[in-house]
C-alpha cells in the first residue's frame, strides 16, 4: 500500500477503466488506480456542470442547527422510512501496489480510515417514493468539520466540491464534530433499526464513512467483520448499482445517466450529497416502478453492497486480478531490463575508460630499463619500467576484470 501525498492530486486522477463488463464497473471503483472523488459514481460530462434548481426542501446542517435538525428527522422517520444517502469526502489517498482478491476493501479501508467525511446527504421517502408534504424539509444535508491545512485530501476531489459550492472556510469555523453528530445519529432511531431502510448508490465508501463515525474508531480489518458490523447498525440496506448488475441497458454509466434515463429531474445542487441522496431514492422507487427490478432481485440484493461480499463479481474479479497482475509483473521484468541494460553500458564504458587511459599512460613513460612482459585480460602485453608501475598495473587489471565478470554475468 502507497501513501500519495497528502495535498496533492493524485496519479491518473480520472482514469477510470473502460466500463464494458460488470466486472470493469466493479473494480474500476473509488480506489483503483484512479482516485475516487464522488464524480466517480456520476458521469464525467457533468463534472463542471452546477445545477441551481430548488433547495428549498433541503435543510444545511452545520454544528449551530445539529440538535434542531435530529428533532426534525424525529417527527417523520416512521411514516417516510426509506432513507436515500449520499456522502461528499475527500477522495481515495491510497492506492494498492499488488491486486489481491480483498484489495478493494483494503484500499477503501485505508483511505477511509485515513480521511474524514464531509458531507451526508439524508432524504426520507415512505414505500411508494413519497417525500413528506406536510413537513418543510424532507432532506438533511449535513456539513462537517474539514480542514484543508490538517485533513488529508485528493486535490481534484477538493476542487471538485469546491465548484459546486461546497464551502470549506465554513466547514472549518462552523463544520460538525463527528463525535457529536455519532452520539446523535446512534440515539435517533435511524441505525440499529431493521424498520428503517437505506438506499445508496454505489454506497461502500458511504456506508463505510458512516460505519467509521459510528464505532468512533477504524474500520474492522477483514472485509467479512466489516460487513458483519454494517449490518449490525443498518440492518436494512440496498445499492442501487448491485439491483443494477443484471440490467444491460440501465448499467452502465453514472448516477446522472441513470435518472437521466429513468426522466427523473435533478434536484438541488449537482454533486452535494443532498441533491444526490434525493436522486439516489427516486431511482430506487422508479426502478421498481418500472419494473426494471423484480421483486425477487430486491430481495435477493438486500444487504449487499456493490463491489463486497456477494456483490463482488468473482470469477470476473479473479481474471481481472490475474491479467493486471501479469501486465505489472511484465512492466517489471521490463524496467528490470532496462536498468540492467544501463548498467552494462555504463560498466563497458568504465572499462574502454580505465584500457584507454592505461594505455596513454603506459605510452607517457621514459625509456625502461629493466622489461617485464606482463599479460593483461584487455590487451596482450603492457610494459611497465619499476615495481611500482606493475603493481599499479595489475591493480587496474583486477577491477577491469572485475567489470568483464559483472558483464558476462548480467548479459
Amino acid at each position: 500500500m502507497e501513501l500519495i501525498n497528502d495535498n496533492a492530486s493524485i496519479d491518473e486522477a480520472q482514469e477510470k477503466i473502460n466500463n464494458t463488463t460488470s466486472l470493469t464497473l466493479s473494480l474500476s471503483t473509488e480506489c483503483d488506480s484512479s482516485s475516487f472523488n464522488h464524480s466517480d459514481s456520476l458521469d464525467s460530462e457533468d463534472l463542471s456542470d452546477t445545477d441551481t434548481t430548488n433547495t428549498s426542501f433541503i435543510k444545511e446542517v452545520y454544528n449551530e442547527n445539529l440538535d434542531e435538525a435530529f428533532k426534525e428527522i424525529a417527527s417523520i422517520k416512521k411514516k417516510y422510512n426509506y432513507i436515500g444517502m449520499d456522502t461528499e469526502f475527500p477522495g481515495c489517498v491510497y492506492k494498492l501496489k499488488t491486486l489481491t482478491k480483498d484489495f478493494y476493501y483494503k484500499s477503501m479501508k485505508d483511505s477511509v480510515n485515513s480521511t474524514k467525511l464531509i458531507q451526508l446527504g439524508i432524504s426520507f421517502t415512505n414505500e411508494k417514493g413519497q417525500f413528506p408534504d406536510k413537513y418543510k424539509y424532507h432532506t438533511w444535508q449535513f456539513n462537517f468539520e474539514f480542514d484543508e491545512e490538517k485533513d488529508k485530501f485528493s486535490q481534484d476531489s477538493i476542487n471538485l466540491l469546491k465548484n459546486n459550492g461546497i464551502n470549506f472556510s465554513k466547514l472549518k469555523k462552523n463544520g460538525i464534530n463527528q463525535n457529536d453528530f455519532a452520539n446523535k445519529l446512534l440515539i435517533s432511531g435511524l441505525v440499529l433499526n431493521p424498520n428503517i431502510k437505506w438506499v445508496s448508490y454505489h454506497g461502500s465508501y458511504d456506508f463505510a464513512y458512516l460505519l467509521k463515525i459510528l464505532l468512533k474508531e477504524n474500520l474492522p480489518e477483514s472485509e467479512d467483520e466489516f460487513i458483519k458490523t454494517l449490518k449490525m447498525y443498518f440492518p436494512s440496506f440496498y445499492d442501487v448499482r448491485m439491483m443494477l448488475r443484471d440490467n444491460e441497458n440501465l448499467f452502465h454509466g453514472g448516477l446522472n445517466k441513470l435518472i437521466s434515463n429513468l426522466n427523473i429531474e435533478r434536484k438541488g445542487i449537482n454533486h452535494q450529497a443532498g441533491s444526490d441522496s434525493i436522486a439516489t431514492v427516486e431511482a430506487f422507487h422508479k426502478l421498481i416502478e418500472n419494473k426494471e427490478v423484480t421483486e425477487i432481485e430486491i430481495k435477493k440484493y438486500r444487504n449487499v453492497l456493490y463491489g463486497l461480499g456477494l456483490g463482488e463479481d468473482n470469477k470476473n474479479t479473479i481474471k481481472y486480478i490475474n491479467m493486471n497482475n501479469v501486465e505489472n509483473a511484465k512492466n517489471k521484468n521490463n524496467f528490470k531490463q532496462e536498468n540492467n541494460n544501463k548498467k552494462l553500458n555504463m560498466m563497458k564504458s568504465q572499462k574502454n575508460f580505465m584500457y584507454n587511459n592505461n594505455l596513454i599512460y603506459l605510452q607517457q613513460q621514459p625509456k625502461i630499463n629493466n622489461l617485464i612482459y606482463c599479460k593483461t585480460l584487455s590487451f596482450p602485453y603492457a610494459f611497465v619500467n619499476s615495481y611500482q608501475m606493475m603493481r599499479n598495473n595489475i591493480l587496474i587489471n583486477n577491477n577491469m576484470n572485475n567489470i568483464n565478470n559483472i558483464i558476462k554475468t548480467n548479459a
